[in-house]
């Protein structure tokens, strides 16, 4: 059956694209169409081994390309219900979605201070969090309310604690942050084309109007985040859309309304651009859905011009209760670079509250032990981001059944001989109890039941 034109999506998608990419549209349009598999990020700095569970779950296959990612070659509906997925120890990411973050790591140094614009879900705030090392800060602004909601949970799990989170328009950001981080990533908000061919809402919306408007709305929003950049500091623009006016000619925007903007050349051999603007084409990257099932993306780096000045961070002094908790449940652990505060008789770590510190922020910092009275509860997410530090003599392993049933928020029960606190299995962290007769009680904090698996 044939349409007219004007309300056929796929005819208008193909008329726009079809002379830009010419006999490479074939396999772009099968790239777009193809099902896609799904792919994990581990969290290296943990140290703890979860490759060694999947390996008994599913086939994994190294993306040599790109950091601590894997393909699920098989049974990745059973990937969810691992124990290292619900500890958060990895994390659901398409590997095109790592570019920007392994391109701003790129040119930070030991503590660099970032602004991730536009973060929820959290996925490219917790690989930046966990490529520093939870050194640094980290800014993740997000506007949307409910988005906050998912964002907050996911930093929580995968224990990024060197993240401070604040809500408002992107745009406005230089209000508070002019001339203010080391490094931001702007993952802007895009046409979703990406999906087109996957997602009817997205076919429904499409069109050549909607780019223009996103486009509008990317310039803003990247002079505003260049606002943001110290002298010397770098801006990685990316977005998961295909269109030149969301991608090339933004950054031609910007370099035009910019003196001391400055297209730096990616150190990777990723696929050029396509706008025909040489110096443009030849620094950005851009990754176009393929037969690896991988998504399109596009990145590009942008230093401001000038003389780079480090934060100088300072060396917080824990209270005595603070060094002992860390001392009894982590003692491996260097503290020397983060703070801990009290409020409602939880203790909440964050890095650097010297920095920003008149900013009135939604969330800081990583909640970390409840103050029982007589002890001091070490909170699960503390002994899932810590748990490599943990000595024998405070581990307590358990089956795979056990800690299932533990992390859906049930007692379990225990042998005689149990006189530990923190609870193992295959040498991943699965949280703390407390034994009361023959009963471990459960110490999960409910917050984890009621978002379960929110990045879905």
């Amino acid at each position: 059956m044939v349409y007219a034109m004007e309300n056929n999506w796929l005819e208008r998608f193909r008329a726009e694209y079809k002379p830009l990419l010419k006999d490479k549209y074939d396999d772009f349009e099968y790239g777009l169409s193809c099902p896609k598999s799904r792919h994990i990020r581990v969290q290296a700095s943990r140290n703890i081994d979860y490759l060694k569970e999947l390996e008994n779950i599913c086939t994994l296959e190294k993306l040599h390309d790109y950091n601590n990612v894997y393909k699920i070659v098989d049974n990745s509906e059973k990937v969810v219900e691992s124990i290292s997925f619900q500890t958060g120890g990895i994390y659901i990411m398409n590997p095109s979605s790592t570019l920007p973050v392994d391109i701003l790591m790129s040119y930070m140094g030991e503590n660099p201070v970032m602004l991730d614009v536009s973060s929820a879900p959290g996925g490219k705030t917790c690989a930046l969090s966990d490529m520093t090392g939870r050194n640094g800060v980290i800014v993740a602004n997000e506007i949307s309310s409910t988005r906050l909601k998912s964002l907050h949970f996911n930093l929580e799990k995968y224990g990024a604690y060197n993240v401070k989170t604040v809500s408002m328009d992107g745009r406005l950001l230089p209000n508070i942050f002019e001339n203010s981080f080391d490094g931001i990533l702007l993952d802007a908000p895009c046409s979703n084309e990406n999906k087109i061919f996957r997602n009817k809402t997205v076919q429904a919306q499409w069109n050549k109007e909607l780019v223009c408007k996103m486009a509008d709305l990317q310039k803003q929003l990247i002079k505003a985040a260049f606002s943001c950049l110290k002298q010397g500091g770098v801006l990685v623009y990316s977005t998961c859309t295909l269109s030149l006016e969301e991608n090339e000619y933004v950054i031609k925007y910007l370099l035009d309304e910019f003196d001391n903007a400055e297209l730096l050349p990616l150190n990777k051999d990723y696929g050029r651009g396509l706008s025909g603007i040489d110096y443009i084409d030849e620094n950005v990257a851009r990754i176009m859905p393929d037969g690896d099932k991988i998504d399109g993306f596009f990145a590009a780096a942008v230093r401001k011009k000038g003389e780079f000045t480090p934060y100088n961070f300072i060396h917080t002094k824990l209270k005595n209760k603070e060094k002992d908790f860390f001392k009894k449940y982590y003692p491996g652990f260097s503290h020397s670079h983060i703070a801990v505060s009290e409020y409602d008789r939880r203790g909440y770590i964050e890095t650097a509250p010297e920095i920003f510190k008149n900013i009135k922020f939604k969330r800081r910092g990583l909640n970390i032990y409840k103050d029982a009275g007589k002890v001091i509860e070490p909170a699960c997410q503390s002994v899932w981001q810590w748990g490599s530090f943990v000595e024998d003599n405070m581990r307590y392993n358990i089956s795979v059944e056990m800690a299932e049933k533990f992390l859906k928020g049930f007692d379990i029960s225990c042998n005689d001989n149990y006189n530990n606190e923190l609870l193992f299995f295959n040498n991943i962290p699965v949280g703390y109890t407390k034994k009361v007769g023959s009963v471990l009680k459960n110490k999960l904090d409910r917050y984890f039941l009621y978002g379960k698996n929110i990045e879905w």
